[in-house]
């Protein structure tokens, strides 16, 4: 069978199998997401390689949201990882020794660097008044972010262990051409978004304990081990 046979085969199953999915499975979980929000994440051991990141989120209580991240909103997009949010209240309540894996989420806020997509046709505008209560919840909430997919260095694969990721603190952070091609392609403003803001976000002070990088210079990594295996 030679190989554009073997792939119109493969194609004609997959959209079967599509058909069949949606007809009779159930996707309870996925069907709860109702927030994508767009930013960078940067690595926790290396503040030279930041990757875009689209998270598609769901609230399980007040108080902690989840988040599947994805490299793009493109129906092919790679999964990258996941997200985990929690308020302030609950970041103070973290054991100190996990408070270290956390990052606070004010500076991506109120520089605008974050943003709700929506819908290519819908105008800025609104937008910017869709993403208004969702802003106000975010400037004060702190985030765990574990990525599967290195996709920056391993396109094509998921290699290598987990990677722990931060984000943003200060400007000059993040390289000005990346916010630039992004604004570009998804039609909104950062600096536009920046100014507004500074209009409705209360004035606030993050946890000393989060982002504690920052005072201590150094990055975390996960490295595997070879240990006893437990039968």
């Amino acid at each position: 069978m030679n190989p554009e046979t073997k792939k119109q085969i493969y194609h004609e199953g997959s959209a079967v199998y599509d058909a069949a999915g949606a007809g009779m499975m159930t996707f309870t979980p996925i069907n709860r997401i109702h927030q994508h929000l767009c930013g960078f994440h940067v690595y926790a051991q290396d503040h030279t390689r930041h990757v875009e990141a689209h998270h598609f989120c769901m609230h399980r209580s007040k108080d902690f949201h989840q988040c599947i991240i994805y490299d793009s909103d493109a129906a092919d997009a790679r999964l990258i990882g996941i997200e985990y949010l929690v308020t302030e209240q609950v970041f103070k309540s973290l054991p100190e020794e996990e408070k270290k894996f956390w990052h606070s989420h004010k500076y991506e806020v109120e520089s605008g660097v974050l943003y709700l997509e929506t819908k290519g046709m819908v105008p800025n505008v609104l937008n910017d008044t869709a993403e208004q209560p969702a802003m106000l919840e975010l400037q004060q909430t702190y985030g765990k972010t574990i990525h599967t997919w290195p996709y920056d260095t391993s396109p094509e694969l998921p290699l290598g262990p987990p990677q722990l990721m931060m984000a943003y603190t200060h400007d000059g952070q993040l390289d000005e051409a990346a916010i630039k091609a992004r604004d570009q392609r998804s039609g909104i403003y950062t600096d536009k978004k920046r100014k507004l803001r500074q209009g409705y976000l209360p004035e606030y002070q993050k946890d000393s304990k989060a982002d504690q990088w920052e005072e201590s210079g150094t990055g975390i990594v996960f490295k595997t081990e070879d240990v006893p295996l437990k039968k």
